[in-house]
């Protein structure tokens, strides 16, 4: 601390703020870097929008497929040459009977049904397909 004599002979007392600004500002950083690494799928896919969207719970099996055909279950890259054995895996350690299906508006139909057929043979009764809720437009009167 700085001590500077005045005209009467008191001292004053000044705080140097600028190392804890410092300080502040690297954690503001800090954070803000952190926290674009949260991510939550490998694939990059755009959902279909529709007028009702539940946001799904999070311990059900969930398989992303991308518009070329790429698939992820849980977020381990499968093909349909492991994807039985890989769902069968999961369903055993999640305890699901529900499969929420994450397909690209651009996917192709057929890929989507073998996706519901493997899991019909692996025994999941319920078949999920996520969608984004459709923004609402808004009317001006």
């Amino acid at each position: 601390m700085k001590r500077k004599r005045n005209e009467k002979n008191n001292y004053s007392v000044d705080i140097n703020l600028t190392p804890m600004i410092d300080c502040v500002f690297q954690l503001l950083i800090f954070f803000m870097v952190t926290t674009v690494f949260a991510v939550q799928s490998g694939l990059k896919v755009d959902l279909p929008t529709a007028a009702s969207s539940d946001a799904p719970p999070e311990k059900d099996l969930t398989i992303v497929i991308s518009s070329s055909g790429e698939m992820d279950l849980n977020g381990r890259r499968v093909t349909f040459d492991n994807l039985q054995e890989e769902m069968l895996k999961d369903k055993e350690i999640f305890g699901s009977k529900v499969l929420i299906i994450k397909a690209d508006k651009k996917t192709l139909h057929g890929i989507v049904v073998k996706v519901m057929d493997v899991a019909k043979l692996c025994g999941i009764d319920q078949l999920a397909i996520a969608t984004e809720k459709e923004e609402e437009e808004v009317q001006v009167k």
